[in-house]
């Protein structure tokens, strides 16, 4: 193996931390304000880390063959995404990005102006970035070494732990969401019913509950917008971070709920 484990951790967590410089930097530019871009709510993108240990395992004896280091950057990071972006969808439900509206994509995963993007990423970095980096890890007293691996490992599984959580929530308030909204369209009676009020029998009951309804499709659309305001109005962490993070993400479940949220939330950053 030409890399001991303690290298390697140090490897991920480093370029897992220059990865989402890139990408902060990147939407950045792109959106004109910054973005805390990343799965995660810290400063790192382990897709990246993840990447670049695999390029490095692989690929780093044949660091010397421009072809080959370009065109394996570009394979392995692109197979690496698009194993990622299906895992994601498949436990979430949802695309976390979506390249569909470029030439040449798979699924929408991958396409092929970033693979090649990746492929000189790749060969980049194990020419230029690497050589330093690894002489900065070589030279790390050993024993702090592995102690601050440890603090960043226990970090970034607290903060794997929270994002899990946000994205139960999310999922919960889509779906009620999409609840509220689909008893407001289906109208005042199909509302009272939801409500249990067309179970009443008596006439002088059912006139009084529908003389009610106005004030309970006002609760309702009261309800719909605080849930809508407590997703979007949280600023450092939690769901509106997600949104802004992955301006292109789509629920499978709930896309028309996510994409109001999307849209309202995008109004409010203009504001």
């Amino acid at each position: 193996m030409p890399f001991t484990l303690y290298q390697l951790l140090w490897y991920f967590f480093i370029y897992a931390f220059l990865g989402w410089c890139l990408e902060v930097v990147f939407c950045t530019v792109n959106s004109g304000q910054w973005v805390n871009r990343g799965f995660l709510n810290g400063p790192v993108c382990p897709i990246y880390g993840t990447g670049m240990c695999i390029v490095l395992l692989v690929l780093e004896p044949l660091a010397g063959n421009t072809l080959l280091l370009f065109l394996g950057s570009m394979v392995l990071t692109s197979a690496l995404e698009l194993v990622t972006g299906f895992v994601l969808k498949k436990a979430f439900h949802t695309s976390w990005w979506d390249y569909s509206d470029q030439p040449f994509n798979i699924g929408g995963y991958i396409c092929l102006k970033f693979s090649l993007a990746w492929g000189l990423a790749g060969m980049a970095a194990v020419r230029l970035l690497h050589p330093p980096i690894a002489r900065l890890v070589d030279r790390l007293p050993h024993t702090a070494g592995w102690v601050l691996l440890g603090i960043f490992g226990a970090v970034l599984a607290a903060d794997l732990a929270a994002t899990l959580v946000t994205l139960a929530g999310l999922e919960r308030d889509l779906r009620e969401l999409e609840k509220l909204g689909a008893a407001l369209r289906r109208g005042s009676d199909a509302v009272s019913k939801e409500l249990g009020d067309a179970a009443l029998a008596a006439d002088e009951k059912l006139a009084e509950s529908r003389q009610a309804l106005p004030g309970r499709i006002a609760d309702l659309e009261a309800r719909r917008d605080l849930l809508r305001a407590a997703i979007t109005d949280r600023r450092l962490f939690g769901a509106r971070r997600l949104l802004r993070a992955f301006p292109g993400m789509h629920n499978l479940r709930h896309s028309e709920v996510l994409e109001a949220l999307k849209a309202e939330l995008e109004e409010k950053l203009r504001r």
